[in-house]
C-alpha cells in the first residue's frame, strides 16, 4: 500500500478527488484521509457510522474518504483489520500535528500545495520548521499568477526549511473557466472534464502520473482524463 502526503493550506479537496477518481476508474483502490483542520471532506460526504461518530470512512464517487482520524493505525481499527484494503492513500493535512501523526516526513512522495498568498506559505514554511530533518517534496502551485517573481519568492521562503524541492512541478492556473467547472461538478456530485481547459486538464495528467508513479502508465491516465 502505496502513502502520498499532501500539505499545505490551501483547499485540496476537489484536486484530491479528480486525482482519486481518474485512478480508481483506472483500477486502483484509492483512500483519501482528511486530516486538516478544517476537514472541508466532512461536508460532502454522508456519516454512514452507527453511533454518527466524528470518525468514519465513506464512499464518494466510488472513492473512500476518511475523516477524523489522527493516524492510520485509527483507520485500520476502524475497519478492524492490520491491512487496509488499498493500494493508494492520499493523506491530507494542513497542521504540523497530523504532519507528524501520520508520519508524512518518511514518506517518499510528498506534495506541497499552495497559491501564491502570503498566509499559505508563511503557514507551511512554519510548519515544515518543525521537521528536524530533509524531505523531498514536489510543488503544486495553484494560481493565475504563474509569474516567475512569485516562484522566486517562494523558493527562497521554503530555503527557511530542510525541504528539498524536487525537479518536477506542477503548475494549474486558476483560471475561471475552470473554477466554474469544478463548482458545476460539485452540484452535480460527478467530476466531469469536459468544461475544463486543455491546460488543466494536462496538468492533472501530469500530477496524478507522480502520485501514481508505476502503478500505471501515463498513457492509461491521458485515455482515462479523456473519457470522464
Amino acid at each position: 500500500m502505496k502513502q502520498v502526503g499532501f500539505i499545505g493550506s490551501y483547499d485540496k479537496k476537489d484536486i484530491l478527488l479528480y486525482i482519486s477518481k481518474v485512478l480508481t476508474n483506472c483500477g486502483i483502490k484509492v483512500l483519501i484521509v482528511d486530516a486538516t483542520m478544517t476537514q472541508r471532506m466532512r461536508y460532502i460526504i454522508q456519516n454512514t457510522s452507527s453511533n454518527n461518530s466524528m470518525t468514519f470512512v465513506s464512499e464518494y464517487l466510488g472513492i473512500d474518504i476518511a475523516v477524523g482520524f489522527m493516524n492510520l493505525g485509527q483507520v485500520a481499527a476502524y475497519f478492524k483489520t492490520n491491512n487496509l484494503p488499498y493500494d493508494l492513500v492520499l493523506i491530507d493535512s494542513d497542521n504540523i500535528q497530523t504532519v507528524m501523526s501520520f508520519m508524512i516526513p518518511s514518506m517518499q512522495s510528498i506534495f506541497l500545495v499552495t497559491s501564491y498568498d502570503q498566509s499559505e506559505i508563511n503557514k507551511i514554511v512554519e510548519t515544515l520548521k518543525y521537521i528536524n530533518k530533509p524531505i523531498n517534496i514536489t510543488e503544486v502551485i495553484m494560481s493565475a499568477d504563474l509569474s516567475s517573481s512569485q516562484e522566486k519568492a517562494l523558493l527562497h521562503r521554503l530555503k527557511e526549511t530542510d525541504v528539498v524541492i524536487e525537479k518536477h512541478k506542477v503548475q494549474f492556473a486558476d483560471t475561471n473557466v475552470d473554477r466554474k467547472a469544478m463548482l458545476q461538478n460539485q452540484l452535480v456530485r460527478e467530476i466531469r472534464m469536459k468544461n475544463h481547459t486543455a491546460t488543466f486538464k494536462d496538468s492533472l495528467e501530469y500530477v496524478t502520473s507522480l502520485v501514481a508513479e508505476e502503478m500505471i502508465q501515463q498513457s492509461e491516465i491521458k485515455k482515462e482524463i479523456k473519457k470522464m
